[in-house]
């Protein structure tokens, strides 16, 4: 990485990493996709190692990290499984099945208005409501100015309403 020495490269590597990891995770990426994301994520930051700037770093990493998962994911859009592993089985013992199905319906709700979203609206969206990223992550993670973001955070999350309402009307 540009500015930065050997020795605090291991580190600062494995350190995104795991925030990466922890991100995808959080996102609902079963474990094993998420493994294949770092490694394949790891393995193009080396290989691109020179031209990383230490300073952006973190954003370069999660946006090769976020491709890698959309790649997957439009691959694997018509077949998606469940881990019974990613399951909080505590959760799901101690809810009705009628919570159960309206919870997952109600998911599937968010998805498909998201889905309906613009890309950047969309992005932005799980950036901060997903991951959990703040103004100033989401600002250094996608290039745009922090007033930028919120901006655009305002709008995407007024098309959401927009698009939620329009879906529970008909």
């Amino acid at each position: 990485m540009v500015g930065m020495g050997v020795e605090n490269l291991e580190e600062v590597l494995i350190n995104e990493m795991k925030v990466v990891f922890k991100s995808l995770i959080k996102m609902g990426v079963t474990k094993e996709d998420t493994e294949d994301i770092v490694q394949d994520t790891l393995y193009k930051a080396l290989k691109y190692i020179d031209s990383i700037d230490s300073r952006t770093a973190r954003a370069w990493l999660f946006r090769v990290a976020l491709n890698e998962f959309y790649n997957i994911y439009r691959k694997n859009k018509r077949n998606i499984c469940i881990n019974i592993n990613d399951i909080d089985i505590l959760d799901f013992l101690t809810e009705s099945a009628e919570d159960t199905v309206i919870g997952s319906e109600k998911e599937k709700d968010v998805r498909d208005t998201l889905e309906k979203l613009q890309p950047v609206y969309r992005e932005l969206l799980t950036l901060k409501y997903i991951i959990g990223f703040s103004y100033r992550d989401i600002s250094e993670f996608t290039g745009y100015s922090k007033d930028k973001v919120k901006i655009y955070l305002y709008r995407a999350r007024n098309k959401f309403k927009e698009l939620w309402g329009v879906k529970f009307k008909k």
